[in-house]
This record gives structure tokens, sequence and C-alpha cells, in this order.
């Protein structure tokens, strides 16, 4: 018995002498952090003697896990993130974007890229290997990319002519290099604009005939002389053909699809038949095929080039194809006043270069009239739009925007041409 009450009275005095000992320092405490905080923690120690030992033992794990941790991701998750999302997604993004739009175009051989292998690269349906085949890019023909793709980010999703697939980027040429060489990859083409025309074994009409190409056909030009052209005729045999009865035109070269290449060789097998037969007693028939003409007599230039505005503005909002061969379906911004130009009987070049050396006639800015092609770039030609009127263009853009409409001085101009007058 007098052991527990001696018991009793050590642990009565043991609590005295720590209840004193935190009443001694509460006051540091309150000169440290604050007396608000202070009164609390004296408050907590005048609880009940479990309640302070709790406190003491658990407070730190209770923080870390359910104070702190949720304080931190109501701040991160729900706060922060959101208005920094809101900022970037709702504000900055859009208002950068529609600046760079306005203020620094976009050339559309900004994504181009030029195939550098000895022979073809295959255009795949899926971005690997072992996937379908679905056309073939030969070296030197250019596409436009539309992403990248695989695995490591080694693939282009591109579109070069009518085809539509992933190419291994390993094997082109693009950004900034593809643009400066871009005006190296281009290819002359003679048109034939006879009912038929030979092709000699040498560039003479004494020359023997190895064959024939009719009206509307086209063959690479391998050489220009100065009354004669060395062509491709067939896969495997060149040969010559005069000068005037063909129109010469400057193109990329794009992918072929299967069927496209099935259809080429199956033209160059024809070509190599006639070779065979060696057509040395056949007339050259050099009738000439005439273009199809307006549908409207125009009794005045003014009138024609309104005409041409016309129908071209009908084309607003088209797709732009990179390559593209109809103003139906979309086509680039050498196709488009190419292709505008035809339907009212005028042959222009193709390529952007073309229309700037070869076409029309050069005029001031001060003279130019609706209709007129206004060439842009810096040393050299690598945009056209058509001149509307009111300081404004109608254009094929890009493959962001298709055709649109510009102020005319959106860009730095190289040059006009006057194709009508």
């Amino acid at each position: 018995m007098k052991k527990r009450v001696i018991s009793v009275l050590l642990v009565g005095i043991l609590t005295v002498f720590v209840y004193r000992q935190v009443a001694v320092a509460m006051p540091s405490d309150a000169e440290t952090v604050g007396m608000a905080e202070a009164e609390v923690r004296v408050y907590a120690v005048e609880q009940a003697e479990p309640l302070v030992l709790e406190s003491m033992e658990e407070p730190e794990p209770e923080e870390d896990a359910a104070v702190v941790p949720e304080v931190a991701g109501d701040e991160n998750d729900a706060m922060e993130p959101e208005v920094v999302g809101d900022e970037n997604d709702a504000v900055e993004p859009e208002t950068a974007g529609d600046e760079a739009a306005d203020e620094e175009p976009e050339s559309e051989y900004a994504n181009l890229a030029i195939a550098q292998v000895n022979n073809y690269v295959n255009v795949r349906q899926e971005p690997t290997t072992d996937s379908a085949v679905l056309g073939k890019i030969y070296n030197g023909a250019v596409a436009q990319i539309l992403d990248v793709a695989g695995e490591e980010q080694d693939w282009f999703h591109v579109v070069s002519g009518s085809v539509e697939g992933y190419v291994k980027a390993e094997f082109f040429l693009y950004g900034d290099a593809a643009v400066e060489a871009v005006d190296n990859y281009l290819t002359r083409y003679a048109t034939v604009i006879v009912d038929r025309l030979n092709v000699r074994q040498e560039p003479g009409t004494d020359s023997k005939r190895i064959g024939f190409i009719t009206h509307g056909e086209k063959v690479k030009i391998l050489e220009m002389l100065e009354d004669w052209m060395l062509v491709q005729y067939t896969e495997d045999r060149t040969g010559y053909v005069a000068s005037e009865y063909v129109t010469v035109s400057e193109e990329f070269i794009y992918a072929k699809s299967i069927e496209e290449e099935r259809a080429e060789q199956e033209a160059l097998r024809e070509m190599a038949r006639r070779m065979a037969q060696q057509e040395q007693a056949a007339p050259e028939n050099t009738a000439v095929t005439p273009l199809t003409p307006p549908t409207t007599v125009y009794t005045s230039n003014e009138e024609l080039r309104s005409s041409i505005v016309a129908y071209a503005m009908q084309y607003l909002g088209y797709p732009y194809v990179h390559g593209g061969k109809s103003l139906a379906t979309g086509t680039d911004c050498s196709g488009f006043t190419c292709y505008i130009y035809a339907d009212f009987g005028y042959s222009i070049s193709r390529t952007p270069s073309g229309q700037y050396s070869s076409d029309g006639k050069s005029i001031d800015y001060s003279e130019i009239q609706p209709g007129d092609i206004i060439c842009y770039g810096k040393s050299k030609c690598t945009h056209v739009g058509m001149y509307i009127g009111d300081g404004q263009i109608i254009h094929a853009a890009n493959s962001r925007k298709g055709v649109v409409i510009y102020e005319a001085g959106y860009d730095n101009i190289l040059g006009i041409k006057n194709i009508i007058d």
C-alpha cells in the first residue's frame, strides 16, 4: 500500500514538474512563432494527457499525408494548372497564332521534302517497313510533309501527287535545305501540240525516225537545243523532237501510285511498239490542234481581266494540294494561276520560278491590273498570286489555309507579270 502511495506521489510530482517545464517554455515559443500560435499550443496542452501524447507522436505523418499533400495537390492540380492552362490554351497560343499568320506568312515550301535516293522510296500505308506499299517516290521527287510519325519519330506522313502515306525520313532533304534546293529539282516536259510528231534518232528532218508521239502526250526533256529537244522516248531509249511542235512546262516530280506506275509502264510499252515499227514511210503530221478558246468573246482586255478574276474567285476556300492538277480538287500556288489562265486559252509555266522568268512581260506595281500575277520571294520566286484589285490577291496560300484572299503586299514582291497585254 505504501509503495502504491509512493508511486502515485512520484507520478504526481513528475506531472507537476512537466507542466511547469511546459509553462516556462511557452513564452519563448510565443516570442518565436507569435502569441496566437503559442496560445493554441497552451490550449492543446491543457487537454487530457492522451490527446497531448497523440498530438506529439502523430502530427508529422498526418500533416505530410493529409494536410501538406492535399494543399499542394489542390494548388497544383486545381488552381495553378487550370490557370496556366486557361492562359496558355485560351489566350497566348491563339494570339500568337493569329499574329504569326498575319506577320510571318507561312511558305508553301516550309513542309517540303525531296527524295535523296539511288532509285526510289516506298510509300507505305503505316509507318512500318512491313506495311503495305501504296506507291513509290523516285529520286528528286517532292512530297509535302503532313506530320512526323513512328515510335522514334523517324517517319514522315506525306502526300505527293495522288499518293498519301508514310516514308522513312532519313531518305529526304527537308526544312530550310529543301527550300533552298527546290529549284534544282524542277523537270521540263514537252507536250505535243500537233496530231502526230515524229521522234528521230538525231536532230534533223533527214535523220532516221524511231517512232512518234501523238497530240497531248508528254515526254521528259533531257536537253534543249535551238530547234530540237532530246527527250526520254521510252524507258531505255531517247530521241529528238522538233521544238516548234511542243509546249514546254516545268514541273516537280511526284510519287506514283501502283496504278499510275502500271499505266505509265503501259504507255512506255506502247511507245516501244511504235519504235519497233520504225515509221519510215509515215509522213510527219504537223497540223496544230488549237487550245480550247474561251467560251465568250470579250470586247476589251478589261472585260477579259474581270472575267478571269471572277472565275478565280469561284475557287475561294478550295484546298491547297502541292502538285495538284485540278482547280476542283485542289492545287498549289502556281497551279492555281496556271490552270485559271489555261481555261482562258493561255499556256503559262506550272512553277513559280517559270512564271516569273518565262511568262508574260514584267511591269511595275504602279501599272498592275486585275489578273496580273505577283511573284513573291527574296532572290528567287517561291510563290505567286493573282491580283484582283483594291490592293488584294487571291492565291493558293498553303495546306493550312487553302485558296484565300490576302493583301498584295503581305510578303516581299519580287516582280509582277502581265500575261494578257
